[in-house]
Order: C-alpha cells, then sequence, then structure tokens
C-alpha cells in the first residue's frame, strides 16, 4: 500500500485494512509459516526525516519450535505497536505494507519453544531431555567421558 507523504497531515493519517498471507514471501521450508491475513490499525505522523507509525497489528503463523521442529500455530498480536521510517533526501513516498512486513518479521520469537507458544502443549522433545537431565543428576560421572583436558595436563 503506497503512501504518499504529503497526504500525511499534522494530526496524522489512520489507515486501517488486511494484507494477505503472501506479504511474507516466505519459502516453503522457512520456519516460520504465515497462515491468515494481516489485520492492522495504523496511524502515521510525518516529520522532517522520520515518518512515525503507532497501533495494532495482528497475524496467525505457525512457528517451528527449536527443540522439537514441530510447526506450532501462533497468533501474533503487537496492541500498542510503533515504529519509525527514517526517510530519504527527496523520498516522496513508501510502501505500509514492507514497513509492517519488516516489524513482523522482527518481532516475532527468533527460537520458540512449543511450550511458550501453546501453554496447553508439552514439547516431545522437551520430555526426553528433562530425563537426560535427570539422569545426569543422579550419576554426574555417567555422562563425563574421556577426560580430554586431563590428556592436555599431561603433556607438560
Amino acid at each position: 500500500m503506497e503512501i504518499f507523504l504529503n497526504e500525511i497531515p499534522e494530526e496524522g493519517l489512520q489507515r486501517s485494512g488486511q494484507f494477505q498471507s503472501s506479504l511474507f514471501d516466505l519459502d516453503e521450508k522457512d520456519s516460520i509459516r504465515s497462515v491468515g491475513p494481516v489485520e492492522y490499525d495504523v496511524t502515521m505522523y510525518r516529520f522532517e526525516e522520520v515518518v512515525a507509525f503507532s497501533g495494532v497489528l495482528r497475524a496467525p503463523f505457525q512457528l517451528q519450535c527449536a527443540v522439537c521442529l514441530d510447526y506450532v500455530d501462533y497468533q501474533a498480536e503487537f496492541e500498542s505497536w510503533s515504529s519509525e521510517l527514517d526517510l530519504e533526501e527527496g523520498q516522496k513516498n513508501f510502501d505500509l505494507s514492507q514497513v509492517i512486513r519488516e516489524d513482523f518479521l522482527l518481532e516475532l520469537p527468533a527460537s520458540p519453544f512449543c511450550e511458550d507458544l501453546d501453554p496447553e502443549r508439552t514439547c516431545p522433545k522437551a520430555e526426553l531431555i528433562q530425563q537426560i537431565e535427570e539422569e545426569s543428576a543422579k550419576d554426574p560421572d555417567a555422562d563425563s567421558g574421556p577426560d580430554v583436558w586431563g590428556a592436555l595436563d599431561d603433556l607438560k
């Protein structure tokens, strides 16, 4: 959605609507999947060299758990979103959809964990990791393996 700078009045310009999920242009193998439209309700303010944005952004995603690699549904909601766009000399317009796209991708969790995305879900791999940690706590020498640093000490 192209916004011309001369259209932004001093009191701000309000826009709301939806962008299609294709806005994100993500690869099928990416750890992030956009699964629905992006809803926005944004007010823009123009200053000399900056356009400031505030508003609400929402979109459904599937994010890949960093532990088990399953995709988990995630509703991204930025209720008090704010951002800025630095203007270049002579710039007359900008694409609002690209500002929103960039901010969404920057704000999504970088290494999500199943249970953080969906509190009612238990990550299947987390249980295995917990078992290994419990076994190691019972017998701390069982997992220690060969003393590689001791071999270096013997070189003296």
